[in-house]
């Protein structure tokens, strides 16, 4: 049977914290159409003129739809920089 939700990629539970940040720096390059490389380990949004509140939506639901996480109205809220995705991510991957 085919996997339905093929769209949704599981992170392993080892998943190297680099590869893991330069995957969400692609992600995030493709949603607010700017070099991956241009986004720095720390940024946040506001910070980046492209990462306002509509991209911040846009980024929250390419996280649920690739990493299969369910964010919640309260972390998305929190889920504010790159470090605080990558802790979160991070963590759901150890959980």
């Amino acid at each position: 049977m085919a996997n339905l939700f093929w769209y949704k990629t599981r992170m392993p539970s080892e998943t190297d914290e680099s590869v893991l940040m330069e995957d969400l720096r692609s992600l995030m390059a493709g949603i607010f159409h700017m070099e991956a490389s241009d986004i720095g380990a720390e940024a946040q949004l506001g910070e980046l003129p492209q990462w306002d509140s509509m991209a911040h939506m846009d980024l929250m639901v390419a996280l649920e739809a690739r990493f299969g996480v369910e964010l919640t109205a309260e972390t998305i809220s929190q889920l504010i920089s790159l470090p605080a995705i990558l802790g979160h991510l991070h963590g759901k991957a150890h959980a």
